[in-house]
């Protein structure tokens, strides 16, 4: 791979420039927590979550349910109707209309 600023070869895994110091390629997104609009059993706290933690969400829901017993329900069922207002939902994605769509010419 070739830096776009000074032309020099990089390391194809590099992120930057190491003769200019120039950004090479897409940066990475950033990490959000968001509540989950497809996988969602509640309001998609815990599939938020295992998005986020990158693990199963089966784990995290039987993780949940298993501190809930364990801590006693309220302060499970408060801790997660907590979840539920302060994390943010997932954006949700409109499909394009064709009537939409810029027309080139």
């Amino acid at each position: 791979m070739y830096c776009n600023a000074c032309g020099k070869a990089i390391a194809e895994d590099g992120r930057f420039c190491a003769y200019c110091g120039n950004v090479v390629g897409t940066p990475p997104a950033e990490k959000r927590l968001t509540r989950s609009r497809a996988d969602r059993k509640i309001a998609g706290v815990c599939a938020g979550l295992a998005q986020y933690f990158d693990l199963d969400v089966t784990l995290v829901r039987v993780l949940c349910v298993f501190i809930m017993l364990a801590t006693g329900i309220c302060p499970g069922v408060v801790t997660y109707l907590l979840a539920w207002i302060m994390v943010p939902a997932e954006p949700e994605l409109r499909p394009v209309l064709a009537s939409q769509q810029p027309v080139a010419g």
